[in-house]
Order: C-alpha cells, then structure tokens, then sequence
C-alpha cells in the first residue's frame, strides 16, 4: 500500500526564483506574530537547504496566503519586481 506523501521537497514545487519571491512578499506582508515566526522558520530552513528543503501542502498554503497580499498588490499596480 503506497503511503501519503505529507512533503515534498521545494524544487518540486517551485522554480528558486519563484520560492525566493514569494518568501520575499511573505516577509513584506506578515503582520501577525504567527505569521512573521513561520516566515523566519521558512527562510531558515531555506537558508540551510535551499531547494532540497521539504514543504508540506499546509506550509505551501500558508506561505502562499501570507504572500498572496503583495502579489495582490503588484498586480494591481502593474509590477512584476
């Protein structure tokens, strides 16, 4: 019986480019205290790993709600970077 996958690792979730922006926004746009410690978890582990760290679906959705507001906001002011 095949097991759930629970992680997997970064690369096979996005591009480097990709990760290292949305921990960017997500740095820019975390208010909460819950939400700035996940994002300093995230970029350490980052830091220690690189693209080999593993990501869980919750902290894929998680990093991805947290950036989700200044990506919200390049859109609507028609930047990219």
């Amino acid at each position: 019986m095949a097991g759930l996958v629970l992680s997997k690792p970064a690369s096979q979730c996005y591009s480097e480019k990709k990760l290292t922006q949305l921990l960017a926004d997500a740095e820019l746009s975390a208010t909460r205290d819950w939400d700035r410690n996940f994002i300093t978890d995230m970029q350490s582990r980052y830091k220690s790993y690189g693209m080999g760290m593993h990501i869980s679906t919750l902290q894929k959705h998680h990093l991805e709600r947290i950036a989700d507001f200044t990506t919200n906001e390049r859109a609507r002011n028609g930047t990219t970077d």
